[in-house]
């Protein structure tokens, strides 16, 4: 109900719907992995591996606060020193996972699943349920944002145009979304076997590499670089007509939100290192792992979601003790200064 955050359901909603038409309607074997179950390159995650891969994810991500998007695309785009290093840390340890979880690994039989069990990971009539009937309340959550009440009788022009402004949020969000979800199809980020054809190096000595992935995401930065040419302040060229704030905001109070933050610290290491570790066991970050929950993919929904926001609130709950931790030793260390 909160109207700042209105945009937010409005993009999950308008992802969730745009993948259960597109999976049903318009390409219904857009999740088809020739090579899934056929090729030694590809592993069959098993339910353990899910459940870690989840929980890396959600913990890394909200400890370093970004992934291969945050950091990946917009952060490399605006020529990010703090990105750049996140980038190197999530990409190492996702080659790492993926390449070095091979037969001879001790965690394999608890990672990996045998290739007979490629059925069990398929959606069935149960999980597709969950995913149309959770793409349905997302739908409905959105409601309020264009038929809720408007603002008191004596509110402020100022609060007026911020009113405003959360509406207008709105159906920029769902024509992103929507691209956002049938990119991640087209592209095939999706599928396992583009995941894993990269992150796994062996592919490299035997032929099977396979670059999708960072065609993708090369992509992605060429167009998020081009896009902040017109933020102003986070242009690399000068250009006179840079925007203070999104077309569709009144500039009287809208705003770019991009982040500032500049700190490389332990936390961003250790937090995009675990991200990338569990993108390295679960061939998944959060974009497609939304499009496969959505699609009914039962050990995604079921078991890589659920450890994915219990890593994410433990990480918050570790972000919060380390800033106590940090602002108690503060006075100390102006006692020592001094």
């Amino acid at each position: 109900t909160d109207p700042t955050q209105q945009w937010k359901l409005a993009f999950l909603a308008a992802f969730s719907l745009t993948t259960r038409v597109y999976v049903t309607m318009v390409d219904v074997d857009a999740l088809k992995d020739e090579r899934l179950g056929y090729s030694e390159g590809i592993p069959i995650v098993s339910p353990l591996g899910f459940i870690l891969g989840g929980f890396f994810v959600g913990f890394g991500s909200k400890l370093g606060n970004g992934c291969t998007t945050g950091h990946g695309i917009c952060g490399l785009a605006r020529r990010s020193t703090r990105s750049l290093t996140a980038v190197l840390a999530f990409m190492a340890a996702g080659i790492f996972a993926a390449t070095g979880c091979s037969p001879t690994c001790p965690f394999h039989p608890y990672l990996r699943d045998s290739y007979e069990s490629v059925g069990k990971h398929l959606p069935t009539e149960f999980t597709i349920g969950i995913g149309t009937v959770l793409a349905s309340l997302a739908a409905g959550a959105v409601l309020p944002g264009f038929f809720g009440r408007g603002l008191h009788e004596n509110a402020t022009a100022m609060e007026k145009d911020e009113y405003d402004n959360n509406k207008r949020k709105i159906v920029p969000a769902i024509f992103s979304a929507a691209f956002f979800s049938v990119g991640l199809a087209i592209s095939q980020m999706t599928i396992s076997s583009k995941i894993y054809g990269f992150l796994n190096v062996n592919g490299l000595r035997d032929g099977t590499w396979d670059p999708t992935l960072a065609c993708v995401m090369g992509g992605g930065l060429v167009v998020s670089f081009v896009s902040y040419q017109w933020v102003k302040g986070f242009n690399a060229f000068k250009n006179p007509k840079a925007l203070d704030c999104p077309l569709s905001q009144k500039s009287t109070v809208g705003r770019f939100n991009v982040p500032t933050n500049k700190v490389i610290d332990t936390s961003l290491i250790l937090g995009e290192a675990m991200f990338g570790l569990g993108w390295g066991i679960a061939g998944l970050c959060p974009g497609p792992a939304i499009f496969l929950a959505f699609a009914g993919y039962p050990n995604v929904l079921l078991k890589w979601w659920p450890s994915f926001f219990v890593g994410s609130l433990l990480a918050d709950k570790v972000k919060s003790l380390l800033v106590k931790i940090q602002s108690s030793s503060s006075p100390s260390d102006k006692s020592k200064a001094q």
